[in-house]
């Protein structure tokens, strides 16, 4: 079977049953009263940059989507490490606009560079690792949800989408990895699964109820649609379907929210039911939320 006949979500179970590890954001370690986090992610100009992306917004996203992974537990960037494969032909001012695009972002978001590598490539690769720190009693992980537990996400839904489909290299690139609202909502106690949304609220939905075993009920009428996808016809489809947008996804006990709603944007989604499905409530009729979103090799 080829790699494109089993897509990325399944490639990434193989390495979690194989090495008996969380499928979740990022790894967290044993650090006294905190956990050390570390999570890895690479991106390349083929996969994750339209044409007319800037080697500064390369940059920039490069290092966000990895904060945005510190963000989903709860904690503060500490450190990065980068390995870069160049093309031999590349500019040395494009090389030093990367390092801006990244340099800015940890500036932004909290951390500093500590290492890395470079290596000659075909087209321009960067993995990064990012180290963070939370409070052992206040991360949060992927598994915890239980049924009666409301569903909430951070921010509007459909920009990263939106922002693709329009060209916009700015709204789709520089992201706002959600640093600051994960830690409010790590320090409330309140929240019993997190997630970022990069491959879409559909998608994400599916994975947490494979890792939780419960379902979802979604209102299609309580999703925060973003300014941009409300101009289009495919709103519905970009709020679902499609990823980029790097807000959180989370579930919290009944009623825990209500003392935060004035300390960032968040807004209710939906329920945390026992049966294992993703339903759409919308118009008093409820339908499968299909799963599907953006997953590499496929």
């Amino acid at each position: 079977m080829k790699l494109h006949e089993i897509g990325e979500r399944r490639l990434t179970y193989g390495v979690t049953d194989r090495f008996s590890i969380p499928f979740d954001d990022c790894a967290w370690m044993d650090a006294g009263d905190d956990y050390l986090l570390v999570t890895t992610d690479m991106v390349g100009r083929k996969t994750h940059f339209p044409e007319g992306a800037t080697f500064y917004q390369m940059g920039w996203y490069a290092v966000a989507v990895n904060a945005s992974d510190i963000a989903a537990k709860g904690g503060t960037p500490a450190a990065y490490v980068a390995a870069m494969g160049l093309p031999r032909n590349l500019e040395e001012r494009a090389y030093r606009e990367l390092l801006e695009g990244m340099g800015d972002c940890m500036e932004h978001h909290g951390g500093v560079l500590v290492g890395g590598d470079t290596k000659e490539a075909d087209d321009i690769i960067m993995a990064i690792t990012a180290l963070g720190r939370v409070k052992k009693n206040e991360l949060m992980k992927r598994k915890g949800a239980r049924p009666g537990d409301e569903v909430w996400v951070t921010g509007t839904l459909g920009r990263g989408g939106a922002a693709l489909l329009e060209h916009d290299m700015d709204a789709l690139l520089m992201v706002e990895a959600r640093v600051k609202e994960g830690r409010v909502l790590a320090a409330s106690g309140s929240v019993t699964s997190c997630m970022d949304l990069s491959d879409g609220l559909a998608a994400s939905l599916h994975q947490l109820m494979k890792i939780n075993a419960c379902g979802f009920k979604i209102y299609e009428g309580a999703l925060p649609v973003d300014g941009r996808a409300q101009k289009r016809e495919d709103a519905r489809e970009l709020v679902l379907y499609y990823g980029g947008d790097y807000e959180l996804l989370f579930t919290a006990c009944k009623g825990s929210m209500e003392g935060l709603k004035h300390r960032m944007q968040v807004t209710k989604i939906g329920e945390v039911m026992e049966e294992q499905r993703v339903l759409l409530i919308a118009d008093g009729s409820e339908e499968e939320m299909e799963n599907r979103g953006y997953e590499h090799f496929r």
